[in-house]
């Protein structure tokens, strides 16, 4: 007898019907992206490659591309030649081939047909301010310092293990390198600032780790004409429309939608993202590929709030202020062919490295161009002045090191990232202090329903575009599994809920336990197919 009534109980909850789907004029999609970077666009990719192709991408700007973006720059007046174009954003390939296989990226990029030229960052030139000469690294001042160095390093290399409140700082002085000259403080910015965007004293000694533990030390510069963003483009290419001209029209991408709200309250299992511009989408599921400059900023609520140790996790990992700096000349008026020229003084990584782009285009007259590198407060500084004043302070170091009679530029671009709303900086670095439980609370999933990706969130390569892609796939496919087993849940058990899933199968083992074996292996045999699920949280999967 009460084997029935258990049963009257149980089988109208395995039948109970879905929450229905939202209506009215709200955009209606199973997933949601925020943001048309390399992480929201590879994101997409992965969910339309598992079959899931009821996605909106939603972007802020009037383009895809993310932190990859180029500029043109124009010729001068006396030269009858065309505009070159430059990356103000991401620049290389990081990493081609090593332990962990092929890189992504270089994948892509030979898959895109993207141009590159190799970088030899040993293909260097220094001038040293203070005697007014040109040394290479044969010199026995440089050899000494690299020396020092790198000696250093083969002893932090031995030691790994340090722990997360171990700065690169304090792991170099433990190691022996205590830099007094301006030739240490030059090779050590060079060694430490020009990849991780910031000192020593503020970088794990721990997680602070170069692509090339993972995929070699080579360096691809980009040089395609089509800007690196190419390659984001050509990826998109592969599951969005594009009309006769070649322009990406697909109706799941949404330009100029700004997000300032994202509402998780509802009980059902859905999402509502409202726009600046007060457009309303809803769906079952958001990737969230906002940078966590963006995410530290404010400028877009949470309903709920997000979980407190999320929050405090996002934001103690900033992004860093790097700006790369071209200037254009109508002549050249250094006589080397270096790749590499570094102005060292007493102000540490003050404009200290210039790229010779004319390196890498043999010499043409149209690439007359120079890339230096701003890092820190100096990148900070170079944003918050006016264009003219980053000029003048640069030509005052070229003057030093080339003579007072050289050329000012025929054109300039300055990128702003550090102050751009849509970032608010340019990369991570793993900062010290920062613990891998923090790192967890950081790229966990909220909710079932909220999913991050982004340069931030790889803990093996932090701050690459690698780590961009790598997370956005692994968050699309992590949706892609959670609906697939919410799917094969409705095909085995139509109508289920999850609540009366966990219901029954109680139910089902009271009655084993009770010895109602019939009862019992029937109601078991009902529930067994719905018994899989993915994991909603797939954090493993992203790192």
């Amino acid at each position: 007898m009460r084997s029935s009534l258990l049963f009257s109980f149980c089988m109208p909850l395995l039948c109970m019907p879905l929450v229905p789907a939202v209506s009215g004029n709200h955009h209606r999609s199973k997933v949601l992206i925020l943001g048309a970077g390399m992480s929201g666009i590879k994101a997409a990719q992965a969910l339309q490659s598992q079959g899931m192709r009821d996605f909106v991408i939603l972007e802020g700007s009037n383009r895809i591309g993310g932190r990859l973006l180029s500029a043109k720059l124009k010729s001068g007046h006396t030269l009858n030649v065309g505009s070159q174009t430059v990356n103000q954003g991401g620049n290389w390939v990081h990493g081609l081939e090593g332990v962990d296989g092929e890189n992504p990226i270089w994948t892509l990029a030979k898959t895109c047909h993207l141009s590159t030229k190799t970088s030899d960052f040993e293909d260097n030139v220094y001038f040293l301010e203070k005697s007014g000469t040109f040394v290479n690294e044969t010199s026995s001042v440089l050899k000494e310092a690299w020396k020092s160095l790198e000696a250093a390093q083969d002893i932090m290399d031995a030691h790994k293990n340090y722990s997360a409140s171990v700065s690169l700082r304090d792991a170099l002085s433990d190691a022996g390198w205590h830099p007094t000259t301006a030739v240490d403080y030059a090779i050590e910015w060079y060694d430490y600032d020009f990849e991780f965007a910031v000192s020593p004293e503020v970088t794990s000694a721990r997680f602070a780790r170069p692509f090339s533990t993972f995929w070699g030390a080579e360096e691809e510069m980009v040089i395609d004409q089509r800007g690196y963003e190419h390659v984001i483009e050509c990826l998109a290419r592969q599951f969005l429309s594009e009309n006769k001209t070649g322009h990406i029209n697909d109706t799941r991408l949404h330009l100029n939608a700004i997000v300032s709200e994202i509402d998780y309250s509802a009980s059902e299992p859905s999402v509502e993202v409202t726009t600046t511009d007060g457009r309303v989408y809803v769906s079952d599921f958001v990737i969230i590929t906002f940078s966590n400059g963006v995410l530290q900023r404010g400028n877009v609520s949470f309903h709920p709030a997000l979980p407190q140790q999320k929050v405090d996790a996002i934001n103690k990992f900033p992004l860093a202020a790097y700006t790369s700096i071209f200037l254009k000349f109508e002549r050249k008026f250094w006589s080397f062919d270096h790749q590499n020229v570094l102005f060292v003084s007493d102000k540490r990584g003050y404009y200290i490295h210039h790229i010779n782009y004319a390196a890498f285009f043999d010499n043409d007259p149209n690439w007359y161009v120079l890339l230096i590198t701003a890092t820190e407060e100096l990148s900070k500084q170079v944003e918050s002045q006016s264009e003219n004043a980053t000029v003048s302070q640069i030509m005052e170091v070229l003057r030093k090191m080339y003579g007072s009679d050289i050329p000012s530029p025929v054109d300039v671009v300055v990128p702003v990232w550090y102050n751009n709303p849509f970032f608010y900086g340019t990369y991570p670095t793993w900062p010290n202090n920062f613990t891998e439980k923090e790192f967890d609370d950081m790229i966990a999933s909220v909710d079932g329903r909220l999913y991050f990706a982004g340069d931030s969130l790889s803990k093996k390569v932090v701050g690459y575009l690698q780590a961009a892609y790598l997370t956005g796939e692994a968050a699309g496919l992590c949706i892609s599994g959670v609906e697939k087993s919410s799917s094969q849940l409705k095909r085995n058990c139509p109508g289920i809920s999850l609540i009366a899933l966990f219901v029954c199968l109680f139910l089902s083992v009271f009655l084993c336990l009770t010895n109602r074996l019939f009862a019992c292996v029937t109601l078991f045999t009902r529930l067994f197919p719905c018994m899989t699920f993915a994991d909603p949280d797939c954090r493993l999967q992203m790192t």
